[in-house]
């Protein structure tokens, strides 16, 4: 089980003063509202930053930054991930999974037919 959980996706930079622009990866945007830190991953990299603030634009999420305060800072982050400890996540429903803890599961029919397996289909018993 992965210890930290995607959330968004830093796609460009928004006006002067450092906001970065985020495609959520979430149902509920705002959700990014009761977050303090969050991970950001570039280059296989993990960043720990503090949120400074949070605005909504359209169906993305815009948010400032600790330490970022201009727009050549902010564009350094471009194409990077979000990601928070599993803790800081939203607590799912009964019989609701988050999509990572799905990933690596067997998938059957309900007549035992296996299907899936280690992230590979198996389709007229090849792999």
């Amino acid at each position: 089980m992965q210890n930290l959980l995607e959330i968004g996706q830093i796609v460009n930079s928004y006006g002067i003063k450092g906001f970065l622009k985020v495609v959520p990866f979430t149902d509920n945007v705002n959700r990014f509202n009761n977050l303090k830190n969050i991970y950001i991953e570039k280059n296989k990299k993990l960043e720990e930053v503090e949120i400074e603030e949070v605005k909504y634009h359209k169906n993305l999420v815009l948010i400032k930054l600790k330490g970022i305060d201009d727009i050549n800072e902010a564009e350094k982050y471009k194409n990077s991930y979000i990601k928070i400890d599993r803790k800081d996540a939203v607590k799912l429903p009964e019989n609701s999974y988050f999509i990572v803890d799905l990933m690596e599961m067997e998938v059957y029919t309900d007549d035992g037919k296996m299907l899936r397996k280690d992230n590979r289909c198996i389709s007229n018993g090849k792999q």
